[in-house]
């Protein structure tokens, strides 16, 4: 007989909000809730296709039988090692099998693994660390950046980390490497069925996703096997998964496009996943060739890189490649045009977010919805409630520009221990606030239109950024572009442009401004200053940080004497920065990233 076990809703009481009772049963009655567990599919792809290859790495490879032996092998390590039901478990970890080994491992346990990036450091760390009181963290070594020192310079002032894993090589005193504990069959102490009592409640916490800390740092993203599953099936369904599908991951894996749009589907539907660590236009083409790789998901400056490489890409057998997504920021209709047209893909257009909200064209949609728009939500019954609404909450005319609120089974219920941050993202019918504009097309499709915070009010006029830095992005001088707000002491509020030229080319302000009026943009639509810069502040998801943008530039007008200090600082509250955080370096603004 199974031991009794507590649900994540009784171990994390009040510390996160999981739907209530009659939202599982009516999301359940209407198919999308399945009430199955990650493992569960893991369980029955090994039961059904045990010898299809499930994850594969630049250099290893495991069948799903495999994976289900290695996953089981490292549960019963963790339990030996203290990690049990409700603990969080941190993973930073680059695109390996391992990751999804121990993914699986934590998750059979009942033990909850929260996403960080490779490219978080000591402050998202040690934040993710104290706020979910991590006992066990997985990092990499013989990468370039430490990982271990990292964490030995935190772990004094985190007493509940017991458990140091890495992966790659061996650790210092104290620390156990994830190879090591592949080759002790641990299992072979305990009978077949052991784990089944730990097995979880559907309803539990499968994975914590991080915002993407545009903010500050990130927020923790509770997702349940149920929710988390409708989207697997559903995302499957919109960009054509099959059983037989293969799909290739070159964004880090534990980001959620990789977990819900690529991963996700392949693991729902039994097929393979395909683990690159390059995101190189060539190491995806060899991918592809190597493992008959069907989809991926990348993001629009990578499609770019791609149409850039296709010399390239014509030395490769890429007869297997079928659809093409893109997601993360908006995709540029030209290139769209080029996937379909001439590198021959099915082209999915997608917005998505890990809380939930997703939206996109179908695989087979027309040319004219992916070039121009994100299709529609992947799953259209009345359950899924999607509204774009004004300042006020209330609904706009199709058209109109409104900020997307959602509510739903897809869509999780509030931020993990951030009551402040949920009062702000949810109103009083529980819809989620997105912060992302988008207008409404007469065919029922939602075209994006930038973020709400982004938003420009100059003299009471909404400028949206992300229309100028379409036009700025097909400049051919222009390489990377952002437009920004920035405070003024007459309008309140202005557009900077901040541009990093061509390689070898060079670009001014008025050249900048003359080129959008011959594209017919508006006079108070145009920006009023330029920046030009070499590389860019980024996001912990390789974005550009606008965050950050906006606080330099709007340090700069202080330092020119264009503004008050006051308004500077009251025009940064919403970044939650000050101007003497900037000046003090308290806020790091470097100009050296490559957007991905």
């Amino acid at each position: 007989m199974a031991a009794q076990r507590k649900t994540h809703r009784e171990i994390l009481d009040g510390l996160w909000h999981p739907f209530t009772r009659e939202e599982i049963e009516r999301y359940a009655a209407k198919g999308f809730f399945h009430n199955i567990t990650v493992c569960d599919c893991l369980d029955r792809n090994a039961d059904l296709r045990p010898d299809r290859l499930a994850v594969a790495g630049e250099n290893k490879g495991l069948a799903w039988r495999e994976l289900r032996e290695k996953t089981n092998r490292v549960a019963i390590h963790l339990l030996k090692m203290g990690i049990g039901n409700g603990d969080f478990f941190v993973l930073q970890l680059p695109n390996v099998v391992e990751f999804l080994v121990l993914y699986f491992a934590l998750n059979r346990i009942g033990a909850i693994p929260v996403m960080c990036l490779p490219r978080h450091r000591r402050m998202e760390i040690d934040h993710e660390l104290r706020v979910h009181q991590a006992k066990g963290i997985c990092v990499p070594v013989g990468e370039k950046f430490d990982y271990v020192a990292m964490i030995e310079e935190l772990r004094p002032r985190h007493e509940q980390l017991e458990v140091l894993l890495t992966i790659g090589g061996e650790g210092p005193r104290g620390w156990k490497a994830v190879e090591e504990l592949l080759q002790e069959p641990a299992e072979k102490d305990y009978p077949k069925n052991y784990l089944y009592r730990f097995r979880p409640d559907p309803n539990d916490i499968c994975i914590e996703q991080l915002s993407g800390g545009s903010t500050g740092v990130p927020k923790g993203i509770p997702r349940t096997h149920n929710d988390y599953i409708c989207g697997w099936d559903f995302v499957g369904r919109t960009a054509g998964y099959t059983d037989d599908s293969v799909g290739l991951v070159t964004i880090p894996v534990a980001h959620n496009a990789s977990m819900e749009n690529i991963c996700g589907p392949v693991i729902y539907r039994g097929g393979s996943m395909v683990l690159c660590n390059s995101p190189r236009p060539e190491n995806s083409f060899q991918m592809i060739e190597k493992y008959k790789v069907t989809h991926t998901l990348i993001v629009p400056v990578l499609v770019l890189y791609w149409k850039d490489a296709f010399d390239i890409a014509r030395k490769y057998d890429l007869s297997s490649f079928r659809v093409l997504a893109s997601g993360g920021q908006k995709s540029r209709p030209e290139v769209v045009e080029w996937c379909i047209d001439t590198f021959g893909v099915n082209f999915v257009n997608t917005f998505g977010m890990a809380e939930g909200p997703q939206i996109t064209t179908r695989w087979d949609s027309p040319k004219d919805v992916q070039m121009y728009t994100v299709g529609r939500p992947i799953i259209e019954d009345p359950e899924v409630e999607v509204k774009l609404v004004d300042d006020q909450n209330r609904e706009v005319k199709r058209g109109e520009v409104g900020e997307l609120v959602v509510r739903g089974p897809l869509n999780f219920r509030g931020y993990f221990k951030a009551e402040e941050e949920n009062r702000l993202a949810f109103d009083r019918d529980g819809f989620f606030h997105t912060g992302d504009l988008m207008s409404l097309r007469e065919d029922g499709c939602y075209v994006v239109e930038g973020r709400k915070k982004d938003t420009i009010l100059r003299g009471g006029e909404n400028v949206y950024p992300e229309r100028v830095e379409d036009q700025l992005k097909s400049h051919p001088k222009v390489a990377y572009c952002a437009a920004v707000g920035m405070p003024d002491m007459v309008l309140g509020e202005k557009m900077c442009a901040v541009v990093q030229p061509v390689k070898g080319k060079e670009v001014d302000f008025q050249e900048i401004v003359y080129y959008l009026k011959d594209k017919g943009m508006a006079v108070f639509q145009l920006p009023e200053r330029i920046e030009i810069v070499s590389g860019w502040p980024l996001t912990p998801v390789n974005k550009i940080d606008k965050r950050r943008l906006r606080a330099y530039v709007t340090t700069k007008l202080y330092q020119e004497k264009v503004i008050d200090k006051d308004i500077g600082d009251e025009y940064l509250k919403k970044d939650k920065v000050t101007i003497d955080d900037v000046l003090s370096g308290r806020i790091k603004i470097d100009f050296t990233g490559k957007p991905a």
